[in-house]
């Protein structure tokens, strides 16, 4: 599959290679407010020490294309991904805060068209732990829009298409019913280029106040494989014939996007919505569905803001990594093995770290699969680049 990286949404974009999988998720609605305009509640970054580039090398540190070694009952069968060119982006610990979605300029531009709608407002506590007004609004067509309590999370979803998208497209890998694979990364459809429709997204981020540098993952939904993939129940688990929609065709396409944040040439992970701690577009921080009709749906999780002021730091070479992986699944008792195929270089923003301000450092995602007798799993752990620690967000 293709995935595409550009310098900034609304920028020109350049192509490279690389492998994803994303996931049609639909955030809660929660919280409320107006579309006023809402006082910028983002507070100074805290500032360390800088170091100069030359100070900051990695002592010569290069990382293989691939790593093989047997460690007990872990065999490290390894393609190491660094995207980022490590002379020239200097590995760095920094902190970051999240961006401030514009409410009121999401409002006009997403959903202004609506002549009547419900507004539904509260009071909840922001990333910084203050009172900050939240908002929903739903129109008779049940099309909705929210945002907060955090700065950068907004929802927006129409009604009339989406919950048939939802019941043809499933894009998570732990579902049983996943068939994302039956849909192309490449394909064209014929109401617009893929390349075209991720510009109306990127457009309406920017007029929102969400820019940021970014690799995507998008999937063409053609209208015969979603017909062939719809699938209805109902409560007690049964197919629910009414729930199928009527008839399929060319009008109702269009693409999938997941979309991923960058920092200094690499991506940046973080525990998504809190709970999931999986890295892979599943929990891609922004997601959207364009039609021929425009927006569909768009969901923006948490996207961050770092601070300038960072302090170069030293990379551990590949087998500490390795070892420390090794120690990890060498202390579970039982007959299971383990088999690391994949490890990549992030960029980590530990949530944990902060109330609005949050500690951003490099780290190793290392997959792989757990096999015990006739079972597989998959298996993904963090590690520190700079201590070779396990981080268990």
């Amino acid at each position: 599959m293709e995935r595409i990286k550009g310098k900034s949404i609304g920028s020109q974009m350049k192509k490279k290679l690389s492998f994803a999988i994303t996931i049609l998720f639909f955030a809660a609605l929660t919280g409320c407010g107006n579309k006023e305009n809402i006082k910028d509640n983002v507070q100074d970054f805290e500032t360390t020490e800088i170091m100069d580039d030359k100070d900051a090398s990695s002592d010569g540190i290069s990382f293989p294309a691939r790593y093989e070694n047997i460690i007990e009952n872990v065999t490290f069968s390894m393609d190491i991904i660094v995207d980022a060119d490590l002379a020239e982006e200097i590995p760095v610990i920094a902190k970051a805060q999240m961006k401030k979605v514009d409410a009121g300029q999401a409002f006009d531009l997403l959903f202004s068209n609506n002549d009547t709608y419900e507004t539904y407002e509260y009071e909840e506590n922001d990333e910084y732990g203050k009172k900050v007004k939240t908002g929903t609004y739903v129109s008779p067509e049940e099309t909705t829009l929210s945002y907060g309590p955090v700065s950068s999370q907004m929802t927006y979803m129409q009604k009339t298409l989406m919950p048939y998208i939802r019941s043809a497209f499933v894009l998570d890998d732990e579902d049983e019913r996943y068939n994302a694979d039956l849909y192309s990364k490449e394909k064209q459809l014929t109401f617009m280029d893929r390349e075209k429709a991720l510009q109306i997204v990127s457009n309406a981020l920017t007029k929102m106040n969400v820019t940021f540098e970014y690799d995507y993952t998008g999937y063409a939904l053609d209208y015969a494989t979603m017909q062939s993939q719809e699938y209805h129940e109902d409560i007690d688990g049964n197919i629910d014939n009414a729930g199928y929609k009527e008839k399929w065709s060319v009008s109702d396409e269009g693409y999938y996007f997941c979309i991923n944040e960058i920092y200094r040439g690499l991506p940046i992970c973080h525990v998504y919505c809190e709970i999931f701690t999986d890295i892979k577009d599943a929990n891609a921080p922004v997601q959207a569905f364009v039609s021929q009709n425009g927006i569909e749906y768009l969901d923006i999780e948490k996207i961050f803001d770092i601070s300038e002021e960072k302090t170069g730091v030293q990379l551990l070479p590949i087998d500490a990594i390795a070892e420390t992986v090794a120690n990890k699944y060498a202390q579970i008792l039982g007959s299971s093995t383990y088999e690391m195929t994949n490890a990549e270089l992030y960029y980590y923003i530990d949530l944990s770290s902060g109330m609005g301000v949050y500690d951003v450092k490099p780290v190793w995602i290392i997959k792989g699969m757990e096999e015990s007798g006739e079972k597989q799993q998959a298996i993904q752990v963090i590690i520190d680049a700079q201590t070779a620690k396990e981080i268990v967000p």
